[in-house]
């Protein structure tokens, strides 16, 4: 079983998560204690995914990222907990039932935290699978986290330079969480991932974060506010 995401909880919010994913043809597997699911298909698993043999049932050894969207913070911050004990380079985003539970997921390693209001569509859609026609604007995530599609020039300073080497997270505050070349898409790319001219870069960060980004990837264009 290999697959790119692991939703851990088919509610609501889950459901509209798999509809993207599926739309958008991501391979992707759920995970639900509940046994009387009938309308999701053979990608599912009946478990508990606070229990370590449930993710590694579901490949979370191989997985690019992991989605928490269950009913429960604390359950949410057990889950990525444990998904990071297992693998600690995947990608882990969660849902924020209420707003003081922010500072718990942070602390149990998850990667992006998203509120209950925006987080179903919108994290499929603009985080998974970001280059569709619509996402060309900016998107407001939570208070002032934004995810933005930053064009790297042929002048730009991190050109053909690796992630690490570009120093890009100590440089802008930002993180890279995926890149656009040509017709393909790099999810979680790699810190020796080569960044190219011509390639878009997929930040998360706040708004002064993601400008400071922008003056490096198009010097020729700089800004002073985003």
């Amino acid at each position: 079983m290999m697959v790119d995401v692991i939703i851990c909880g088919y509610g609501t919010v889950g459901k509209r998560v798999c509809y993207a994913l599926k739309k958008h043809k991501i391979d992707f597997i759920t995970i639900d204690i509940k046994p009387e699911i009938s309308d999701v298909e053979s990608n599912h698993i009946i478990g508990d995914a606070r229990v370590e043999e449930v993710l590694i049932k579901a490949d979370v050894k191989t997985a690019k990222t992991v989605i928490t969207v269950t009913d429960s913070d604390m359950t949410n911050a057990f889950i990525s907990l444990l998904v990071k004990n297992i693998n600690k380079n995947i990608t882990v985003l969660s849902m924020a039932h209420d707003v003081e539970n922010v500072n718990k997921l942070d602390k149990a390693g998850v990667d992006y935290i998203f509120s209950l209001a925006k987080v179903g569509r919108l994290i499929a859609k603009n985080t998974i699978e970001p280059y569709i026609a619509d996402f060309l604007d900016m998107i407001n995530l939570m208070e002032d986290i934004e995810i933005m599609p930053v064009h790297v020039s042929s002048n730009s300073r991190i050109v053909d330079k690796s992630i690490r080497k570009a120093k890009i997270h100590r440089k802008t505050g930002s993180q890279i969480i995926a890149i656009r070349r040509g017709d393909k898409t790099i999810y979680s790319p790699s810190e020796d991932e080569l960044i190219i001219a011509g390639d878009y870069l997929l930040a998360i960060g706040k708004g002064e974060q993601i400008r400071e980004l922008y003056n490096l990837s198009e010097p020729e264009k700089s800004i002073e506010n985003i």
